[in-house]
C-alpha cells in the first residue's frame, strides 16, 4: 500500500508468488556478490602483503649477496697473492691451503664438485719462479653474483648438441662481471648468442659472456677481475629466458666452466 503526499488517496500494489520470488532472488543475490566482493578483497589483500614480505626478503637477500661478492673477490685477490708469493719462492702449500677449493681439476676431466679429487700442487704447477708461469691457474669469480646456475656443460644432446657452456639465470639487467683480468677482443652481436663478451685472459685461455642486454665494454679494452663488461639479457637465437651463457676455452678448445669457478 503507498499513501501519496497530495489528496489523490492510497495506492495498492499487489505481488503475486513470482514477484516474490523474483525480489528474493535478487536479494539473495546482492548477498551473494557482496560476499564474493569481500572475498576477493582479502584475497588480494593477502597476496598484496605476501608479495610486499618476498620483496622486502628479496631485498635483504640481494644485500647479502652483495657482501657474499664483496668477501669472495677479497678471498680470490688474497689468495692470488698468497699462491704467487709461495710459487715465487719456493714455500710449500700446506694440505689444507683455503686456495684448493679455486683450483682445477686435472686438465681434460670434469668432475662434479664435491667428489674426492686430489687437489692439484700450485707449486709444481707453477713451474718458473722468475715471471708468471704458463700454467699458472687464475682464480675465477662467478660472472653474475646474484643468480643461480641452471643448465651445465654438456647437459642436452639431440640437434642442438651438447651445450658448451653452463647458464646462469638472473634477472634482466643483472651486471656480468669479468671473471679475472684480460682483454677484450670481441663485444658486438652474435647471431646465436646475441649481445657476445669475448675476453682473452692469456695463457690460451679465454671467456665468453652471452645473452647480454648491454654491452658497456669495447674491444681492444683491458679489464679487471670483476669489472663490469654487460648486463643479463635475453638477446640472440637460442634463449628462453634471461640469464647468461658462460663458456671457458682453453687451448682452442670448450672446457666446464665449473672447474675454474669457486664452489660452496
Amino acid at each position: 500500500m503507498f499513501v501519496p503526499d497530495d489528496n489523490s488517496g492510497t495506492r495498492q500494489m499487489r505481488m503475486g508468488p513470482f514477484g516474490i520470488r523474483l525480489v528474493a532472488g535478487l536479494v539473495l543475490l546482492a548477498i551473494v556478490l557482496a560476499g564474493m566482493g569481500v572475498a576477493t578483497y582479502w584475497k588480494v589483500a593477502s597476496v598484496a602483503l605476501e608479495t610486499s614480505r618476498i620483496k622486502n626478503e628479496n631485498d635483504r637477500m640481494t644485500l647479502e649477496v652483495q657482501k657474499v661478492w664483496k668477501l669472495e673477490r677479497l678471498m680470490g685477490d688474497m689468495l692470488e697473492t698468497d699462491y704467487k708469493i709461495r710459487s715465487r719462492l719456493g714455500i710449500d702449500f700446506p694440505e689444507d691451503w683455503p686456495g684448493y677449493r679455486y683450483q682445477l681439476t686435472p686438465e681434460g676431466t670434469s668432475e662434479a664438485a664435491g667428489t674426492d679429487r686430489e687437489a692439484p700442487d700450485p707449486a709444481v704447477q707453477a713451474g718458473n719462479l722468475g715471471g708468471e708461469p704458463d700454467d699458472a691457474i687464475p682464480f675465477f669469480v662467478w660472472p653474475v653474483a646474484q643468480g643461480w646456475p641452471t643448465i651445465q656443460f654438456g647437459e642436452g644432446g639431440g640437434a642442438g648438441g651438447s651445450h658448451t657452456g653452463i647458464d646462469i639465470a638472473a634477472q634482466t639487467g643483472t651486471p656480468v662481471r669479468a671473471v679475472t683480468d684480460g682483454r677484450v677482443v670481441y663485444a658486438e652481436m652474435d647471431d646465436r648468442f646475441g649481445n657476445l663478451v669475448e675476453i682473452d685472459h692469456g695463457r690460451r685461455l679465454s671467456t665468453r659472456y652471452g645473452h647480454c642486454s648491454r654491452i658497456v665494454v669495447r674491444a681492444e679494452q683491458i679489464v679487471k677481475k670483476g669489472d663490469i663488461i654487460a648486463y643479463v639479457g635475453s638477446t640472440g637465437r637460442v634463449t628462453t629466458g634471461p640469464h647468461l651463457h658462460f663458456e671457458v676455452v682453453k687451448n682452442g678448445r670448450l672446457v666446464d666452466p665449473n672447474t675454474y669457478l669457486p664452489r660452496y
